[in-house]
């Protein structure tokens, strides 16, 4: 019995990367293999994003170290410091522009980000289909919300090739421009919501809904309303961080804050 499952494991371990592929094309089919393993299997889509997120680094890197060469970065009023502040602010920026803020950082803050999402997506969604009445186990929902993540990493390697071609940074993600960049409050919390929202999300939502149907055991209605409350409830959460950013930069002297 043990060897069986260390077999399964096995097996499982191998990757599935033609999975990653026919994600795009066959999804009902590709998630139904997902959720027939009887072991996690989340590794091969959770390491695709994580690659896609350091490539997607790689390239914008050089063009935020011009833009703090070139002093594109500078605040509105920089004019109006003192020379101390000025020096302070400009030596700051130098040290910002070494491969440990430019790279190091920014990758693991990344993959960090979306093992993160994906940690607290599946819990949330397992909780509400539970409550919901589905019977389904916590590690298939792990491996149907890690599969269903994929998109995330085309995100990651369009924005690769949108950056690389225009060289120029993606300042305005999803639907965030629908917010000034400058909000304070409670428009920053849902500037922070709204950068969220794009394409890939949609197809993750959809892929979340289909896997739901598949393994949850609830009525189609029942699957698909659950599955919304619950993504939902995780794009409310997505939102906290660009709220925190916004309360701490009113804070902070000179208006300077964080930059995720």
């Amino acid at each position: 019995m043990e060897n069986e499952k260390l077999k399964k494991e096995k097996k499982s371990s191998k990757g599935h990367f033609k999975w990653l592929f026919q994600m795009f094309y066959k999804p009902r089919a590709t998630l139904s293999k997902v959720m027939a393993e009887d072991v996690p299997n989340k590794l091969t889509p959770l390491l695709f994003i994580c690659i896609m997120v350091v490539i997607a680094v790689l390239i914008a890197a050089p063009i935020k170290t011009q833009q703090l060469q070139s002093g594109a970065t500078l605040p509105d009023d920089f004019q109006w410091w003192s020379e101390d502040q000025q020096q302070q602010y400009l030596e700051a920026q130098a040290n910002q522009s070494s491969p440990i803020f430019m790279i190091l950082f920014p990758s693991l803050f990344g993959i960090l980000g979306y093992l993160v999402f994906c940690m607290l997506m599946a819990s949330i969604l397992y909780l509400a289909l539970t409550l919901a009445g589905s019977r389904a186990s916590r590690m298939k929902i792990g491996n149907l919300v890690a599969w269903a993540m994929v998109p995330f990493g085309l995100r990651e390697l369009v924005k690769f090739f949108v950056v690389g071609g225009s060289r120029s940074l993606v300042e305005n993600p999803g639907l965030s421009n629908l917010v000034d960049a400058e909000a304070k409050g409670f428009r920053a919390y849902l500037r922070g919501i709204l950068g969220n929202i794009d394409i890939y999300w949609v197809f993750f939502l959809a892929l979340l809904i289909i896997g739901s149907l598949l393994l949850s055991g609830l009525k189609k209605n029942k699957a698909i309303i659950t599955t919304i409350i619950a993504v939902l409830i995780m794009l409310l959460l997505q939102g906290i961080p660009n709220l925190l950013s916004s309360l701490l930069s009113g804070l902070s002297a000179g208006g300077a804050g964080f930059y995720f």
